[in-house]
């Protein structure tokens, strides 16, 4: 099946199928439609080498992620994964294990043209040396974060969010609350503990 199979079936023109297969905003609802359909009908199956050669994009994001078996990591990677996919790309996920051999290996990806940009999910620590590796590549760190600034990062405040776990259970007249943390050597964990123990202390509480 090609390209001008669909048009023929589609009654467009090869151009408008290139353009919706290309994501483009220049193409009319009905005409669109009408292309999905011949698709769908057809079960085409685009060349994605072939339009990575002739676009220079290959509409792929690089997931890099220190420890996949983690409940949480999976979590935000299948919405990672669904978000791509609302907007035409799909993800290469890879697995470093927090080495950053592992990381260096997965990222040469980058020179190869092979992906378009790179999310993370590693430690804190390791922000350093993925940001020469990583360069001036489009890139977004998510979960530990770079309170200066100098990367593009998704998380959240974890000291305030133990906070206002502890001000609420507090408020509920709970008077041992204990925190089950993850391993000091993360940053999120350190914040976590520091944030509930300033509001233990807030609240007049013992440490549990």
């Amino acid at each position: 099946m090609s390209i001008q199979k669909i048009a023929r079936m589609a009654g467009v023109s090869v151009a408008t199928v290139s353009r919706v297969l290309n994501n483009s905003d220049s193409v009319k609802p009905a005409n669109r439609q009408k292309v999905l359909e011949a698709i769908e009908e057809s079960n085409y199956q685009p060349n994605l080498l072939a339009r990575q050669l002739r676009t220079a994009r290959s509409s792929m994001i690089l997931v890099l992620v220190s420890d996949i078996s983690n409940p949480f990591c999976a979590e935000v990677v299948k919405g990672i994964e669904e978000e791509a996919e609302k907007n035409g790309y799909r993800i290469l996920l890879c697995n470093s294990g927090a080495d950053i051999a592992r990381s260096r290996s997965s990222l040469q990806l980058l020179s190869g043209k092979m992906v378009d940009g790179i999310i993370t999910m590693d430690a804190f620590s390791k922000l350093p040396e993925l940001s020469q590796l990583i360069g001036r590549a489009p890139w977004v760190q998510c979960a530990e974060h770079d309170d200066n600034g100098q990367i593009s990062c998704v998380g959240i405040d974890d000291d305030v969010a133990a906070q206002s776990v502890v001000h609420y259970l507090a408020g509920q007249g709970r008077q041992r609350i204990a925190l089950i943390n993850h391993d000091l050597r993360y940053r999120y964990a350190r914040l976590r503990q520091q944030g509930y123990a300033h509001q233990l202390k807030e609240q007049q509480l013992a440490w549990q």
